[in-house]
């Protein structure tokens, strides 16, 4: 057969809009071998017949620069593809191979499921605007630095145009991995800070490349002040670091001003103090200044509740209001000195009670983040919402599990700043290991993306483990739909996404995660529910034995590479899951003393593995998940 050539043209000078055609012309490759490409620069002219990448044509969005919008209109190798920026761009040559059959599967080149076809039949025409503004994955979890690039990479083919890192320096997700923290199956290996700065700065650069929003920070500001640097959550600290003349900053708490239980993260500070408010505004102006390629920046206080200040001055306004007088005062300085950059305040905690007199003064500099922190994911969070706001009590915050029982402050702070928002929301962070099936979790998570702008709110910030693809990675392939689309459409994305994964076998493979999804029961082991029957774990233990011969045929037949990873992923968690099966049905007959045996099997079958499917299945998180939070539930109940 005769070979076919496709030009592509780049109609801007982004380096954005260059590597998406270089992207377009790698993967029309992988789908027709009869074809060859070249990609060079030019001004656009619609008489020249060739592919057009670029910024060159006006793409419909509210704001440009924050809304991605695309417009595609391809036909016999020639048209056009565009968007509303340049990270639009990019979504665009990945929204038209999901359009012609492509299916990222999993992070990696080797995640992706490409469909031979004769590239001069693909046609595809559409024109769409993002259905949310906010649609970013944050960083979290245990990670090498390969997992964050890709999962960087990852990100825009499904959609998402957002990466958050955490604190000034995130050292707690890559000394995680790097020291293999909970895994004595492996050998330490310290970074130092130098190693993990250079992280970051080259991991930025492959954010630029794609033209993705960058978010920054959050927790870190007090503690910055104050001259501790932390790099993680509960790093301990001692009074001693404090810099002495910052030492009467600290909240009053029952009498001292000290370190709130001994972490510089978790402190809090007398912010009735003119001093207090001023620092911290100068604190975020260097940032900003600094680091001009943050677009949002992340100012949170403590990131533990009753710590606020009890002196005099404090007591005379809520925590709220003494937040909005500093950012009103980072604002001002910002503003001053021409910088565009938004600011980003967290409703959460003793926070989520509005304020009562203090206003923004200026709400287009703001964005209002909610964080349902420690929320049920039984129930879509939108579809519990009848509750009503506790009176407000200094140091006397009650967290509420329930999925929508922090709604009503959400509400509050709404009636008093009409800016923009989103949710700060944790479905990948903890609960979606209280669902070995993976199935039950993701529909939940889809209604709640669904439901977000009922909610008034923008979109989602993913606060999650990156290594998330065990058994697979429907459920973020469905979140980065569901953010771009608002519709959930649940069957249709799974069918499409098993097959691609699965091939011929992939409904009786739903069918299986669907059944291991209801017969453990997330209710149960998010401790809402009591422990089923012996029996019913040993009845999960037969529907994984029973379908394990269909797992064995595949991976020695499937001629596909990246099906039979993923039936090797498949065989793993079935062993997985049968050993969960059989400390449950364990804690159920026996109780807490005699399934300890149980777990031990389970944490060594995890830490023997980790090796083999490090790139999928986050260890770190999965024995934190189980040893803190679900056996604890279990021992409480048995």
């Amino acid at each position: 057969m005769d070979m076919v050539h496709w030009k592509i043209c780049v109609s801007d000078s982004s380096e954005v809009s260059l590597f998406a055609a270089m992207e377009f012309s790698r993967l029309v490759v992988q789908m027709d071998s009869l074809v060859t490409t070249e990609v060079c620069r030019s001004d656009y002219d619609q008489e020249v017949d060739c592919l057009w990448i670029g910024l060159h044509l006006p793409v419909l969005a509210l704001e440009p620069s924050e809304d991605d919008a695309i417009h595609i209109d391809v036909q016999n190798g020639k048209g056009v593809i565009t968007g509303s920026n340049e990270r639009s761009v990019l979504i665009g040559v990945y929204r038209f191979f999901r359009e012609v059959g492509c299916v990222f599967v999993r992070p990696g080149c080797d995640g992706e499921y490409i469909p031979r076809k004769e590239s001069m039949s693909l046609a595809v025409a559409l024109s769409e605007r993002a259905a949310y503004r906010y649609r970013g994955i944050c960083l979290e979890g245990s990670n090498s630095y390969e997992n964050v690039v890709e999962m960087i990479d990852f990100a825009p083919k499904l959609g998402f145009n957002a990466f958050f890192t955490q604190l000034f320096r995130p050292g707690f997700a890559f000394k995680r991995w790097y020291e293999h923290q909970s895994n004595p199956c492996l050998l330490p290996t310290p970074v130092s800070n130098a190693t993990l700065d250079s992280f970051v700065h080259d991991y930025d650069i492959e954010l630029r490349r794609r033209g993705l929003i960058h978010h920054r920070i959050g927790h870190g500001w007090v503690s910055k002040l104050l001259g501790i640097t932390s790099g993680a959550w509960h790093e301990p600290n001692k009074d001693e670091e404090v810099l002495p003349e910052r030492r009467g900053l600290l909240a009053l708490i029952n009498g001292r001003r000290c370190l709130f239980k001994g972490s510089g993260i978790d402190t809090n500070l007398c912010y009735s103090m003119p001093e207090v408010k001023e620092l911290l505004a100068n604190e975020v102006l260097a940032y900003a200044r600094q680091n001009p390629e943050v677009r949002y920046l992340h100012f949170w206080l403590a990131d533990q509740a009753n710590n606020q200040c009890e002196c005099i001055a404090c007591k005379e306004q809520r925590p709220a209001d003494q937040y909005v007088e500093i950012l009103n005062k980072i604002d001002e300085k910002l503003t001053a000195e021409g910088l565009k950059t938004k600011i980003v305040f967290l409703i959460y905690l003793d926070l989520l009670w509005e304020p009562v007199h203090s206003r923004l003064r200026n709400p287009e500099r703001f964005v209002l983040m909610y964080a349902p922190i420690r929320r049920s994911y039984s129930v879509p969070m939108a579809s519990d919402c009848n509750h009503k706001a506790a009176s407000f009590v200094r140091n006397g915050f009650k967290l509420t599990s329930s999925a929508g029982g922090t709604l009503p402050y959400l509400k509050a702070w709404q009636k008093v700043f009409d800016g923009d928002s989103f949710v700060f929301d944790y479905h990948y962070m903890w609960d979606y290991i209280n669902d070995p099936g993976c199935f039950q979790s993701i529909k939940i998570l889809a209604e709640d993306v669904e439901n977000l702008k009922d909610l008034g709110l923008n979109g989602m910030m993913s606060c999650q483990n990156l290594r998330v693809f065990m058994p697979n990675g429907f459920g973020m392939n469905l979140l980065g739909e569901v953010l771009w689309s608002g519709k959930a459409a649940f069957q249709e994305h799974a069918e499409n996404y098993f097959k691609a994964a699965y091939g011929k076998d992939a409904t009786e493979c739903m069918a299986y995660l669907e059944k291991l999804s209801c017969g453990f029961s997330p209710e149960v082991l998010r401790g809402e529910r009591p422990l089923h029957s012996p029996e019913e774990y040993e009845a999960i233990q037969t529907v994984i034995q029973n379908f394990m011969p269909v797992i064995q045929k595949n991976i020695s037949s499937t001629t596909s590479t990246i099906q039979r990873r993923n039936w090797e992923c498949l065989a793993f968690h079935a062993q997985l899951c049968e050993k969960l099966a059989v400390l449950l049905a364990d804690f159920a007959r026996k109780g807490s003393k005699r399934a300890a045996g149980s777990w031990q099997a389970v944490r060594l079958f995890v830490c023997q593995n980790e090796m083999c499917f490090q790139r999928e299945f986050d260890v770190f998180e999965f024995l934190n998940v189980w040893e803190n939070k679900i056996l604890p539930r279990l021992e409480e109940s048995s």
